[in-house]
């Protein structure tokens, strides 16, 4: 039995006059402790399944099977119990917290909402979430403004294990991130994965990191899944139209970057 299960999910926008599906018809599973990756332009509906799987917005059609449930099925209490095994890394987790929030008060607030741990604990399970993703005790006095980007993701990182879960689907996490800060948390992901049995539904743009922490891909198109397969093989020789024009892009990115940085514009 997979873990998740996604089967012809379907969820439509009106614009104006005209419907437009975000996502057409889209079907794939995820194992324990696999990295299901998601590609493909702005607009291809990546982001749109991912918070449809998570339920924050709800599809028009299709299933989804979660650890064995009906996970479209779950209301009130059901699905709140559920959905600490199901958590999320948002691309700017600045905007995801209260920046006048402390590291401390983030990360107290699943283990208090799930009852995972008594007031009395909770202090020394937040050193131990902050100590696994690399971070020091002593930042958890700290607002989340007043530290680093990476750090920022590295408490969203413990944020989302506090409450154990089975699945993390992590949008853009590492997009924005300096291109070293950007190793470190997927090292950070891989060693969390291979810990933890964790599996991750990963979102990404950049076909280089889909490469290095994914199982296998699906690269989407207008919201249809144009391509899936071994992430490796798929990257490496695309057979659909959008693979090969995702692959052909990257390198001409990446020329554009070195010149803006030459010319000292970067």
């Amino acid at each position: 039995m997979s873990l998740l299960a996604v089967s012809n999910l379907t969820k439509r926008y009106r614009r104006g006059d005209n419907t437009i599906a975000a996502v057409d018809d889209v079907s794939f599973h995820i194992e324990p402790g696999e990295t299901l990756a998601l590609a493909g332009p702005s607009g291809s509906g990546k982001s749109t399944i991912a918070r449809v799987v998570l339920r924050l917005i709800e599809p028009d059609d299709g299933r989804i099977e979660f650890e064995g449930d009906d996970f479209l099925a779950l209301r009130s209490a059901a699905l709140r119990a559920r959905r600490a095994r199901l958590q999320m890394v948002f691309q700017d987790p600045l905007a995801a917290f209260n920046p006048r929030a402390t590291v401390a008060r983030v990360l107290d607030d699943p283990l208090r909402i799930h009852g995972i741990a008594s007031r009395s604990e909770r202090p020394r399970r937040i050193a131990a979430l902050l100590e696994r993703v690399g971070l020091t005790a002593d930042l958890a006095p700290r607002a989340i403004h007043e530290i680093s980007g990476g750090q920022r993701q590295r408490v969203a990182i413990a944020r989302a294990i506090a409450t154990k879960p089975s699945l993390i689907v992590l949008d853009e996490a590492v997009s924005a991130l300096d291109v070293s800060v950007r190793g470190e948390i997927l090292e950070l992901l891989l060693d969390l994965q291979r810990q933890e049995k964790i599996a991750y539904l990963f979102i990404s743009h950049d076909l280089g990191v889909i490469r290095s922490i994914a199982h296998r891909v699906i690269l989407l198109d207008a919201g249809r899944v144009a391509e899936n397969g071994d992430a490796r093989t798929v990257i490496d020789a695309p057979q659909s139209a959008i693979g090969k024009a995702l692959v052909a892009a990257a390198p001409r990115l990446n020329r554009t970057l070195m010149r803006l940085a030459s010319a000292g514009l970067d």
